[in-house]
């Protein structure tokens, strides 16, 4: 007997591109947004932007892009300490920690930042465009997370190493697949 999941169009072991490829006119431009703010050239490396995707996730409590992101952040080379250390939220002695609290009030309380909160940044040695490239991830995953939710979409580690050599090696949206 199959598992009860929280939309009937979504089984049990679907993953957010099985989401997407079931209505692949309005999510196709979201994986091209993916690769581009999380894999393109930025101000931030492709470590700490997949870290800020795991860390948003986390606030959210979204196990399955939690996970995921984990593991792709891991793919590209991010620091499994340090990792699990922004994911346990012991992260203070870490660089990117004045980026992560930025990324953590935005997430649940977006409308309290204020200029002290990016001063904190700025003075960490961070720029305004490292910055916006942060805020860019997080609010990404604001909404990636509630469409896995939405959708029901549960933790599935099976397949995350698999997605992370394949969007290593074609893109998120496939677009490294065609040169």
């Amino acid at each position: 007997m199959e598992k009860e999941t929280l939309l009937s169009s979504v089984k049990s072991g679907d993953t957010i591109s099985d989401v997407f490829m079931k209505n692949p006119n309005r999510f196709m431009p979201l994986l091209s947004f993916a690769q581009n703010i999380l894999r393109e050239d930025s101000f931030l490396s492709s470590e700490d932007r997949e870290s800020i995707a795991a860390f948003t996730s986390s606030l959210n409590k979204c196990k399955f892009c939690t996970g995921s992101h984990k593991v792709f952040a891991l793919s590209v080379g991010a620091n499994k300490e340090e990792l699990n250390k922004i994911l346990s939220y012991e992260y203070s002695d870490l660089k990117l920690a004045p980026v992560l609290d930025y990324v953590k009030k935005l997430t649940l309380t977006p409308s309290e930042l204020n200029l002290e909160d990016v001063k904190k940044v700025t003075d960490a040695g961070y720029s305004e465009d490292e910055l916006k490239d942060a805020i860019t991830v997080c609010a990404a995953f604001n909404m990636f997370n509630r469409i896995v939710e939405g959708h029901g979409v549960e933790e599935n580690s099976d397949t995350w190493d698999i997605s992370a050599e394949m969007i290593n090696k074609y893109g998120y949206d496939r677009s490294k697949s065609q040169e």
